[in-house]
């Protein structure tokens, strides 16, 4: 079977055939667009964003200075305990060198024998 081809008859474009289809774009678009409301609650919305961006960095900077004094303060901790690290080495290395009482006497009791026996 082939098939037929139906052959469309040209029908003359008349005014009103064009002012249908000029109305079914604009129709088309229009509803694609967006109304003036809609754009004034994009703009009301835009504006609360960037009100909410704008405590946000103030709260970041707050942040950031609490950090930096949170740093600081280690660094004046660490150094503290530097220094405390080096009394107790030097204290550790004091007692190295001391004697210990009991120590002490059995030496000077031992002197004192030897020097008895002189």
């Amino acid at each position: 079977m082939k098939k037929e081809t139906k052959t469309k008859v040209k029908k003359a474009m008349t005014i009103e055939d064009l002012a249908m289809i000029t109305q079914k774009g604009f129709a088309g678009i229009e509803s694609r667009m967006a109304t003036k409301d809609e754009l004034a609650l994009v703009k009301q919305d835009v504006s609360l964003m960037k009100e909410e961006i704008s405590l946000i960095k103030e709260d970041f900077s707050s942040i950031k200075q609490r950090v930096s004094s949170i740093e600081e303060e280690q660094k004046e901790t660490n150094r503290r305990l530097a220094s405390i690290e080096k009394k107790q080495i030097g204290t550790v290395l004091s007692l190295d060198e001391t004697v210990h009482r009991s120590e002490f006497e059995v030496v000077v009791r031992r002197v004192e024998v030897l020097e008895k026996s002189k």
